[in-house]
């Protein structure tokens, strides 16, 4: 009876044992992961009660999947800028409101690192992250359509590229279904999902650039159905910021970048008949040589 009831101490002395090792080494893992923020925390205004708030706040995040590297960033450089614990709380809300729903959450934690380095208010901040976390929701079922058409994937990166593109589109004004037809015209043409993320970029660009969001979209799926490839989009680009520093008018630059789109389109014709008739030319003289 005595060696029963020894064995049984034993036994739960050891489970004890390895109920204190696991978490402390759990505890040793965290520790590492929230050092630089304990740091920053310890370094900053914020109260006691505030700071440890915060530090909850963020190794939740971290075990909800948020990447700890940029956790950190957000933090460091949120308390840096002396932004309150509340206001990093919603900082990282708006990356969880993404992953929870199975979106990665770059775009989001991008804008939100961008904003604080760059000085931007902080309520604008997370205002703007929130936004885009809901932009990049509706901007799923369009890229899943358009890769169920056929406008397939070559890398697990292409469709969370297309879907931040799409959303900062949205963003602009695009609706839509101009974004539908802009993928279609992408996949009609042979394109990539990558071309189809690099229109959608180029179509924000212009409408914040001051032209509709109407034109803008038709401008460049325009160009995708003339056959513009990533670097002729990068030369609109690169156009229409001349045309601004010029003081050209958006929607002026826009009329002159669709006479330009269907020059180009001439241009390859002529190419194309050039072709043609060397095709037909060698055929003839094959004829006369039977």
């Amino acid at each position: 009876m005595k060696r029963t009831i020894c064995i049984r101490h034993g036994f739960f002395a050891a489970l004890l044992l390895v109920g204190l090792i696991l978490p402390a080494g759990a505890r040793a893992e965290e520790s590492g992961r929230l050092a630089g923020i304990d740091q920053a925390l310890e370094a900053s205004a914020l109260p006691q009660a505030e700071q440890a708030a915060v530090r909850t706040r963020a190794a939740a995040a971290i075990q909800a999947g948020l990447p700890a590297e940029d956790v950190a960033i957000i933090v460091t450089r949120g308390l840096g800028r002396g932004v309150d614990g509340e206001t990093i709380g919603r900082f990282l809300d708006a990356g969880l409101q993404v992953t929870g729903a199975g979106l990665s959450a770059g775009p989001v934690l991008d804008r939100i690192e961008q904003g604080l380095a760059k000085g931007v208010a902080p309520d604008r901040i997370a205002a703007a992250s929130t936004g885009l976390a809901e932009k990049m929701q509706a901007a799923r079922p369009i890229v899943d359509d358009l890769i169920g058409r056929g406008l397939k994937p070559k890398q697990n990166t292409e469709r969370d590229s297309a879907i931040g593109s799409s959303a900062r589109a949205l963003e602009k004004g695009i609706v839509p279904e101009d974004m539908a037809a802009l993928g279609m015209a992408v996949r009609n043409g042979g394109g990539s999902l990558t071309l189809f993320a690099r229109a959608a970029d180029t179509t924000t660009y212009f409408a914040g650039s001051g032209m509709s969001p109407a034109t803008a979209a038709r401008l460049v799926r325009r160009a995708v159905e003339k056959g513009f490839t990533m670097r002729d989009l990068d030369n609109m680009i690169k156009q229409m910021d001349a045309d601004l520093r010029r003081g050209t008018r958006a929607e002026d630059a826009a009329a002159r970048m669709d006479r330009d789109t269907m020059q180009h389109d001439r241009e390859r014709g002529r190419q194309d008949m050039t072709i043609d008739r060397g095709r037909g030319a060698g055929s003839g003289v094959g004829g006369r040589g039977r």
